[in-house]
């Protein structure tokens, strides 16, 4: 699935519950630095990229006209916790604080939609829905 947002932003997501490679990968990339974030990996779970393309402004043919730009990987130490549990805490800190959850009703019904509208663009043989 390909989602395009208003803000020209893309997302691809690839769910085959068949696919004999079990990948739980979330891969961010911005216009300095990307970051892969890999569920199934034990420690390390985040590494953020220094990679990219570097526009010149001045070329004479098409490959001087982008330089690719590859520097360090920094692997951040972040505390794990089991993600379920962390969704259950966040609820009951809302119910026993008033304050909203981090995810609501409103986020499942935004990803009901998202879901049925790639159902409907899988029925129409990929063609683009809005959701």
């Amino acid at each position: 699935m390909s989602i395009r947002f208003a803000n020209d932003v893309i997302a691809h997501c690839h769910v085959s519950w068949l696919d004999p490679h079990k990948v739980r990968q979330l891969t961010i990339v911005g216009s300095k630095k990307m970051a892969v974030i890999d569920d199934q990996e034990p420690s390390e779970k985040v590494r953020v990229y220094d990679k990219g393309v570097n526009w010149t402004g001045q070329y004479q043919s098409y490959g001087e006209a982008l330089t690719l730009r590859v520097g360090d990987i920094n692997v951040p130490n972040i505390s794990m916790a089991e993600p379920l549990r962390v969704e259950c805490q966040s609820y009951l800190d809302a119910v026993e604080s008033g304050k909203p959850p981090k995810s609501d009703g409103d986020d499942g019904v935004r990803v009901v939609r998202v879901l049925e509208a790639a159902s409907r663009s899988l029925a129409a043989n990929g063609a683009p829905v809005e959701v």
